[in-house]
């Protein structure tokens, strides 16, 4: 008899679904890109401080560091496609509680709403991918299932400001919650398919009884830090890389937002090379070092005294490039560390959270050594802090899971 995760071995991968679930993650992942992108048109209509503009913005990470490890318990009672539809719909409410919306309460109730939703789809999905695939090719959809995040998030940067300035943002909205009701309605349709993948509908109960015996590997907690020190990173550029080629005069408000989001856009590539390379057989653990180091260094030289702005700009998408290779590689160790659906979810809630933590400390850190100044060059510390500690974490575990 074949548990929730794992069906019969002679069932081939069902990639329309598996491609589907990937772009419900993607559907979501268009909140994180939404906000920032218009968050000063929000700030001027809705009449928000610097502070309560931050607060909507900060809303995902927040809930995210707080509850992401916990939504998985979620999958207790409900099945992975059960989880993802309910993620799905609250994504939708919490996108029209922002429609009619005037001021500060009403837009923030809206954000931690999707970001419930959002959580709930983050930790769901893998869980579906695996129950889809076949057993040589578990470890490859949630290779693929990386490519989610910054797919989404840099549709939600590059449509966002586009559809504002011709309906306002409430249309950028509407344009997400399109998304995610295709992502509905699509993943609605493979219930069939996730019935005949999935012949027990719910968890067993040894497995839903330890959900965070998972988190006592060390490997867990080396992949965990390594995808915190790649966010923290990866979003140190990308949140103030705006903010530095405002500092060019001759790059207009639409250039801008164009070059920042293909930052975002130059890390899928990197998603799918890091599967490649796990797929040809190299070690994981190899894998996100070398990224992790590349990361630092690209970092390190883009932040160089001196440096021509084109080839520090650059640097930061080969930075981004570079670090893509890490989520395939950490999320992909999901299916030989958990047990069970359960643990799955568990586990990919607790890289949402580091993840999210990560995100929140590298703005912050690299915002802390500038402190104000235009001398954007004392940031290379933070990169080359990175990298150092990226070697130290995996000097003393050399071999992949």
């Amino acid at each position: 008899m074949s548990t929730p995760s794992q069906q019969p071995a002679t069932q081939a991968t069902h990639w329309p679904a598996v491609l589907i679930a990937i772009f419900a993650g993607a559907a979501g992942a268009f909140c994180l890109g939404k906000v920032p992108a218009v968050l000063g048109l929000l700030r001027q209509e809705l009449g928000l401080s610097l502070v309560e503009g931050g607060w909507i913005a900060s809303a995902f990470n927040s809930l995210a560091i707080v509850l992401s490890l916990f939504v998985g318990l979620l999958l207790v009672r409900w099945n992975a496609l059960q989880a993802g539809v309910i993620g799905l719909l609250l994504l939708l409410l919490g996108g029209a509680l922002a429609l009619p919306a005037h001021g500060l309460y009403m837009m923030l109730a809206s954000r931690v709403i999707e970001g419930i939703g959002f959580l709930l789809v983050s930790v769901a999905m893998p869980g579906m991918i695996v129950s889809l695939a076949c057993d040589q090719d578990k470890r490859l959809t949630l290779s693929l299932w990386a490519v989610n995040l910054p797919l989404g998030a840099a549709v939600g940067m590059l449509l966002t400001p586009a559809l504002a300035a011709v309906g306002g943002w409430r249309l950028a909205w509407l344009a997400g919650m399109a998304l995610q009701l295709l992502a509905l309605l699509l993943l609605l349709s493979c219930k069939a398919v996730f019935r005949q993948c999935n012949p027990q509908a719910r968890p067993s109960t040894p497995q839903a009884a330890a959900p965070f015996a998972v988190l006592r590997q060390s490997a867990v907690w080396r992949y965990g830090l390594a995808f915190m020190l790649y966010t923290l990173m990866l979003w140190a550029v990308f949140v103030w890389l705006p903010t530095m080629l405002q500092a060019r005069p001759e790059l207009s408000t639409h250039t801008i937002a164009l070059l920042s989001a293909l930052a975002v856009v130059a890390n899928i590539p990197g998603n799918l090379a890091g599967a490649w390379l796990l797929r040809r057989g190299m070690a994981r653990d190899t894998l996100i070092c070398t990224a992790l180091g590349l990361m630092g260094l690209s970092g390190l030289l883009a932040f160089w005294p001196g440096l021509p702005a084109d080839a520090a700009y650059l640097l930061c998408l080969l930075l981004s490039f570079c670090g893509g290779a890490v989520p395939p590689a950490a999320l992909s160790s999901a299916h030989g560390l958990s047990r069970g659906p359960v643990q799955l979810a568990v586990l990919q809630g607790y890289f949402v959270q580091l993840a999210n933590l990560g995100q929140l400390l590298g703005p912050l850190l690299l915002a802390a050594l500038v402190a104000g100044s235009a001398d954007w060059s004392v940031a290379r510390s933070l990169f080359l802090a990175g990298t150092v500690l990226a070697a130290i974490l995996f000097a003393m575990q050399p071999r992949s899971h």
